[in-house]
Parts: structure tokens; sequence; C-alpha cells
């Protein structure tokens, strides 16, 4: 079973908050502006679509190449070794879980929440 096998981890670099402990507070009409890093020297190293509910973001940079077409998207894929810029539009109030949209790694914990007011 993968569970026993690999532990997938989302980590705020800052606070050290993992996982269903990364908790960020925003409100409706802000925008933020998020890091996403994949590093290419994990225990596993594999891309991750990393997708947002309940929001839209616009994809700003990939491994500081400029975007230069910006569409609207919920999902994200991150290859190893990127840093991916977005810029999130906060519209809908509620609890909302963000997470790696591989199977496996939602049901090992890769996720985080996004509390809007």
């Amino acid at each position: 079973m993968m569970s026993t096998m690999m532990k997938w981890k989302m980590l705020d670099q800052e606070t050290g908050a993992a996982n269903d402990k990364l908790v960020y507070n925003a409100k409706v009409g802000d925008k933020l502006k998020i890091r996403i890093i994949n590093k290419k020297d994990s225990a596993h190293p594999m891309q991750h679509p990393i997708h947002f509910h309940g929001q839209r973001f616009l994809v700003l940079f990939d491994n500081g190449v400029k975007n230069t077409d910006l569409v609207w998207k919920d999902t994200v894929l991150v290859p190893a070794g990127h840093t991916v810029d977005i810029l999130l539009d906060v519209s809908n109030p509620g609890d909302w879980m963000f997470h790696c949209h591989i199977a496996e790694h939602l049901s090992n914990g890769m996720m985080g929440l996004l509390r809007v007011e």
C-alpha cells in the first residue's frame, strides 16, 4: 500500500506547517501571490498537478519565465525541479481545500486549507 511506502507533503517554508496543519486565511477580494516549489531533490521527484477548490488563479511565472498566455485556471502542473508563481483571485467564501490532484498523494496528506471570509 502506498501510504506505508511514501508520505507526500505540502509544506509552508516560513511556518513549517504541513498538510492538514497548513491553513491560510483570506478575505473575498484578496489577491494572493503564491509560489509553489517542487524540489527536484525530494525522496521521489515527480510532477504534481496542484488544484485549488472554489477559487481561480493565473499562472504568472514558471521557473522564472513570464507566462504570456494568461488564462484563469484551478489547476497547475508543477514539474519536478520547477517553481511556479500564481496569482489567486479570492472570490468564494468558505473553507476550500487545495491539494495535489494525484489521488495517492492526496490520500497520503498532500493538501492544505484556504479559509475565506
